[in-house]
């Protein structure tokens, strides 16, 4: 996989309402959260990959087969062949180790070719054995009722070749100057720094590094080795045929997922009551910026029940109907996503702190409790009868359609700011319990407002403190 583009070489901004109360405001004004600017992204990637799956069918009787099998799914990093990738421990950091390879890198970056660095940033995962099992059950005999069900483990043996992207295009490979809150304006966000364009490539062994150094890193806490995000799954199902061509199904599906990817911050900012230090100056390992570390400790569990009927064509016509009600629970961040590392979208508690995954613990941002669907196919008559024209122009058509139903999804509320001064990003809200959370005036006249939550309710949390709410507190079940 080549990659050449010109990645963020005309700068990024983002403006929040931490100063002015507003971030359109901000904005207007010239005062900047983040400015970001790189040197455009380079990347060659290859990934060998190889899967092995052995199965077989044991009918036991003339109304029971079990169904057997094991996969083997070994999980390998992605191969940047140029060697594009670094790795940051706190470690490292404080024990002042620095790198052979770049030798001006901070204290604590390492890159391939230090010692303990592995060639591609991290090891591979080789002991992914996945076994299933499964079985079906003619209840009656005649092939009208049967029960199935079954279980599995499956590995996601393939990471997506984004999740190498952040690797490549940060200094020295692509330089990156990243700073939250600069002193300078919208207009000029280089005050107090140097600009580290253009750069050479490939970077010399005596690169420069500009504070403060953005880091992408794998996490090594598994002995360098990468976490195979896992699915287990379950499911038991009773179907029985009504009539000619009627079918109804009855399941219940579940799964637990482990070792999902999550972005987090390794640096965030520490609260000093009185300081007017920027956030960069303030953060936890200088002189860095954002250390960002893809982590594989995001949990989840999905449950379901669910009802199917389903009408098979005949006459020109079928049908399928599904309602499921479930629950699917998960501790990843607001806003974070599963397949890549970046930075943002942060966990609103620092690593460090105790309770930060309880604190994220919730319903999933795609879970909805109640869903119904109606899909259909009509085939229309085809006017043999007819002349051609008619019988070309009009006849032979097919009539179908999907109807969705499915009430709505959980809310997280955030404060708008950087309340704890952590430089995570928005902290979460303050439920300040002198109020109903739902309903209120917010939309006074204005419809076709509908006023879901009555921001009374809510408040910032303390400054260098943290929201009380937790992620997703607030679902609306509404159809």
């Amino acid at each position: 996989m080549l990659l050449r583009n010109q990645f963020r070489t005309s700068g990024s901004f983002s403006f929040t309402p931490d100063i002015s109360g507003d971030a359109l405001a901000s904005f207007m004004q010239g005062y900047v959260r983040t400015f970001t600017q790189g040197f455009g992204e380079f990347k060659d990637n290859v990934l060998d990959t190889y899967g092995l799956y052995i199965g077989d069918d044991y009918h036991v009787s003339q109304r029971l087969t079990i169904n057997l099998g094991l996969r083997y799914d070994p999980l390998f990093p992605w191969k940047e062949k140029k060697y594009r990738t670094e790795q940051f421990t706190p470690a490292d950091y404080y024990a002042g180790v620095r790198s052979q390879v770049y030798v001006n890198a901070p204290s604590g970056l390492l890159f391939p070719g230090d010692p303990g660095v592995p060639q591609w940033g991290a090891n591979p995962s080789l002991n992914n054995f996945a076994p299933r099992v499964g079985f079906a059950y003619n209840v009656s005999g005649d092939g009208r009722t049967s029960i199935r069900g079954g279980a599995g483990v499956f590995y996601d043996a393939l990471f997506p070749g984004s999740l190498n992207n952040r690797f490549v295009d940060v200094s020295p490979f692509s330089p990156q100057f990243s700073v939250t809150t600069p002193p300078g304006s919208f207009s000029n966000p280089y005050l107090g720094f140097t600009a580290p364009y253009p750069a050479p490539f490939p970077p010399p062994k005596n690169a420069t590094f500009i504070a403060p150094v953005l880091v992408m890193t794998y996490d090594t806490s598994n002995g360098h080795k990468l976490f195979a995000p896992t699915v287990y799954n379950w499911n038991l199902s009773f179907e029985r045929q009504l009539s000619a061509g009627w079918l109804l199904r009855l399941a219940y599906v579940g799964s637990r997922s482990t070792h999902l990817t999550e972005s987090m911050e390794l640096n965030p900012a520490v609260y000093r009551p009185g300081s007017t230090a920027s956030t960069d100056a303030r953060r936890l390992f200088q002189p860095y910026s954002n250390i960002v570390q893809g982590t594989q400790d995001i949990n989840g569990t999905y449950h379901s029940g669910q009802v199917t009927l389903q009408k098979r064509m005949s006459h020109g016509f079928t049908i399928l109907a599904n309602y499921t009600w479930s629950k699917s629970l998960d501790d990843a961040p607001p806003g974070q996503g599963i397949t890549g590392i970046a930075e943002g979208n942060a966990s609103a508690i620092p690593w460090y702190l105790p309770g930060r995954h309880n604190n994220d613990y919730g319903p999933s941002e795609f879970d909805h409790q109640h869903r119904g669907v109606v899909s259909y196919v009509w085939d229309l008559p085809k006017l043999n009868g007819a002349n051609a024209f008619v019988r070309y122009a009009i006849g032979g058509w097919q009539w179908s359609g999907i109807f969705t139903a499915q009430t709505g999804g959980p809310l997280t509320v955030r404060a708008g700011r950087d309340q704890s001064l952590t430089g995570l990003g928005s902290d979460l809200a303050s439920f300040s319990g002198t109020a109903n959370p739902y309903g209120g005036n917010a939309c006074a006249n204005l419809a076709p407002c509908v006023n879901f939550l009555n921001p009374a309710a809510f408040a910032l949390g303390p400054v260098g403190g943290f929201g009380n709410l937790e992620r997703a507190a607030f679902v609306f079940r509404r159809w």
